[in-house]
């Protein structure tokens, strides 16, 4: 039975969307580019959360951030089905887009490949 990926992606947790991501971004990213994933969710506790803001961590950064050799870092957030950005998250987004830096929300591996391939090729054109 083929599912469609938008299908798919509605019985997919974030986390397992993350680690789909992950796989694919090792494994398909050319060699002179890197990715890292920011984990900013999560349960902490209290006087964890206070040492890792007295420390930098920033409320709504993004998920994924893919730095390609040349040109602005690539942020993209996942989200699965039903789940929306966080104000933290709109805020980030709109701060980077008003200053022309590529930020993507996705809520699959199809749609994080989707974004990337434009992305490519919006910057040859």
């Amino acid at each position: 039975m083929n599912i469609p990926a938008a299908d798919l992606a509605k019985y997919l947790s974030e986390e397992e969307i993350q680690r789909a991501v992950a796989a694919w971004l090792d494994a398909s990213l050319p060699r002179d580019w890197r990715w890292y994933h920011v984990p900013n969710g999560g349960k902490r506790t209290k006087a964890v959360s206070g040492k890792l803001k007295a420390a930098g961590v920033k409320r709504g950064v993004f998920d994924v951030i893919i730095c390609p050799p040349h040109g602005a870092d690539i942020w993209i957030e996942l989200k699965a089905h039903g789940n929306y950005l966080s104000p933290e998250q709109r805020d980030w987004m709109e701060w980077r887009q008003a200053h022309g830096r590529p930020t993507y929300v996705a809520r699959s591996l199809g749609e994080v490949i989707a974004v990337l391939k434009d992305h490519l090729a919006r910057r040859a054109a």
